[in-house]
C-alpha cells in the first residue's frame, strides 16, 4: 500500500483514475495491486496477497512470566505467531501498548526457540517467525467479521496498521478452524483505530498444504521526504554498527 501510494502520487508511476493497476515484488513475492484514484490521490490501495496458510494450530510455548500458551503460527506474506490477547491478560488497547510489545517480543523469541518455521517453498529460504500478533475476540457484525490485533516488531514496537500480512496470516487461521470461507470479509482494526478489511478470496495449495488467496484493501499516506548523500571521501561509505547502542 505504501509504495503503491508514493509511487503514484509523486509521478514515478502514471496514475489512472479512477483505477491505476500495478505488480509489485515484495520480499514474499509478486503482488497484485489495484489502486483507487482521485483528484491525484490514492484513496485505497487493495492487495491480492501471497498464499497464506497455518503452520501449527494450538501448539504449547512457554513464555517466561506467562506459563504455557496455547499460540498459533501462519505465513500471510510474513510468519507470525499468533496468541489471543486475553490469554494474557490484555484487552489491546493504547494503554497496554508498552506491556504489548513486551510480551510480544517475549513471545516471539520463545516461539523461535521452541517452535520455529519453514516455508515449505524452498526457493523462499524463510526459516523464522518475524512477528508476533495479539488479537482480541472475533466479533461478528454486518458484512462480516472484526476484531482488533496489535502487532509487534523488534525491538519492540507496535504496527500503526493492522498489518496487511497479519491480517492475511489471520485469515488462513480463521479458514482452517471454519470461522471464514471464501467470500468472506474480516475487518482488522490496529490499536489506534486504523483499519484494513481482508477477503477470502479464493482457496489455493502451497506444497500440497491448504491454503488461501487473500485481498486486503486499505489506505496510506505520504508523511515525508528523506534525502541521503554519500560523499566520496567519507571513510565510511557504507555506514556503521556498534552493537552495544540498540536495545
Amino acid at each position: 500500500m505504501c509504495v503503491a501510494t508514493v509511487v503514484l502520487e509523486t509521478g514515478r508511476v502514471a496514475m489512472t483514475e479512477p483505477v491505476t493497476m500495478l505488480r509489485l515484488e515484495a520480499p514474499g513475492g509478486v503482488v497484485e495491486v489495484t489502486a483507487h484514484c482521485r483528484a491525484g490521490k490514492v484513496e485505497s490501495v487493495a492487495i491480492t496477497n501471497l498464499a497464506s496458510f497455518v503452520g501449527r494450530k494450538d501448539a504449547p510455548l512457554e513464555v517466561e512470566g506467562f506459563g504455557t500458551l496455547r499460540v498459533d503460527t501462519a505465513f500471510g506474506g510474513d510468519s507470525f505467531v499468533l496468541v489471543d490477547a486475553a490469554d494474557l491478560g490484555f484487552s489491546v488497547t493504547p494503554d497496554e501498548a508498552a506491556d504489548l510489545a513486551r510480551a510480544g517480543r517475549q513471545i516471539t523469541e520463545a516461539a523461535n526457540e521452541q517452535l520455529g518455521f519453514a516455508h515449505p517453498d524452498p526457493s523462499l529460504a524463510w526459516h523464522h517467525l518475524s512477528f508476533c500478533q495479539l488479537a482480541g475476540p472475533v466479533e461478528r457484525m454486518t458484512g462480516g467479521l472484526a476484531m482488533t490485533s496489535a502487532t509487534v516488531i523488534d525491538p519492540g514496537k507496535l504496527d500503526r496498521s493492522p498489518t496487511g500480512t497479519g491480517l492475511s496470516a489471520r485469515m488462513a487461521l480463521l479458514v482452517e478452524r471454519g470461522d471464514m470461507a471464501i467470500g468472506d470479509a474480516l475487518t482488522m482494526r490496529s490499536i489506534i483505530g486504523s483499519t484494513f478489511v481482508g477477503v477470502v478470496d479464493a482457496a489455493t495449495e502451497v506444497a500440497g498444504r491448504a491454503a488461501i488467496v487473500p485481498t486486503i484493501t486499505g489506505r496510506a499516506w505520504i508523511t515525508g521526504r528523506t534525502q541521503h548523500l554519500l560523499d566520496p571521501t567519507d571513510p565510511w561509505p557504507q555506514g556503521y554498527r556498534l552493537g552495544d547502542t540498540w536495545g
